[in-house]
């Protein structure tokens, strides 16, 4: 069982290496979230978490939003007072926020998101060296190795809900395959596993299959 977790897991993690597929959309006057992502037909959350968008009214027009999955932009028609009921009930964007705890303590030094073309399927932690990394909720281990190029050590649990948390980049893994383990348990220590680059943690929530925005479900 763990194999076939990890063989799926490893697909992820290298297709979040590759260039980003999608368009950026310019925001106009008049054009809400909602608006834009049902002329796209795209999910709004996913538009939101890519976009670190957590209220619809923060959008503001001259920006620009990456539309995962479209090859053209699009032109959106502007919002009109008899759509306000059905944006209202549509375009909610859902945050969960403490479902998980932030497995160290540090700056966020690179969001979740579109960076230089690529996708980054996570946020990385900037850590003084040696500290303690913590299990964002209560798992089990499904996997605490090196042998994915790139990532260091890195520990991957799974939590209820079809829910994954990532930690990779670490020095040392303390937990093995198969380990139950609690909130706050200490899992990995942090340190430098790339010469001229500062300790960090790179973080990942994970939904099935699905990658998710983790500043979505941190306090």
């Amino acid at each position: 069982m763990y194999y076939r977790i990890f063989a799926a897991f490893l697909l992820l993690l290298l297709w979040g290496c590759v260039v980003a597929r999608g368009v950026f959309h310019p925001v106009k006057e008049g054009e809400t979230l909602w608006r834009i992502c049902r002329t796209y037909g795209v999910d709004m959350q996913e538009v939101a978490e890519f976009n670190n968008i957590r209220d619809p009214r923060e959008l503001r027009a001259g920006t620009r939003i990456f539309i995962p999955g479209a090859t053209r932009v699009l032109k959106i028609r502007p919002r009109i007072p008899s759509d306000g009921a059905e944006e209202e009930k549509e375009g909610r964007i859902v945050v969960e926020k403490g479902r998980f705890s932030w497995p160290v303590k540090g700056r966020v030094i690179k969001t979740f998101g579109i960076k230089g073309g690529m996708i980054h399927d996570g946020i990385d932690i900037e850590v003084t060296e040696g500290a303690a990394v913590r299990a964002a909720s209560d798992g089990t281990v499904v996997f605490s190795d090196n042998s994915i190029k790139g990532f260091g050590n890195m520990v991957i649990i799974r939590h209820s809900g079809d829910f994954y948390t990532v930690y990779a980049r670490g020095a040392e893994n303390l937990v093995k395959v198969g380990e139950a383990v609690k909130r706050g348990d200490v899992i990995a220590r942090a340190g430098r596993t790339k010469a001229g680059t500062a300790p960090h943690i790179h973080f990942e929530v994970r939904q099935g299959r699905k990658v998710r925005n983790p500043l979505f479900f941190l306090p």
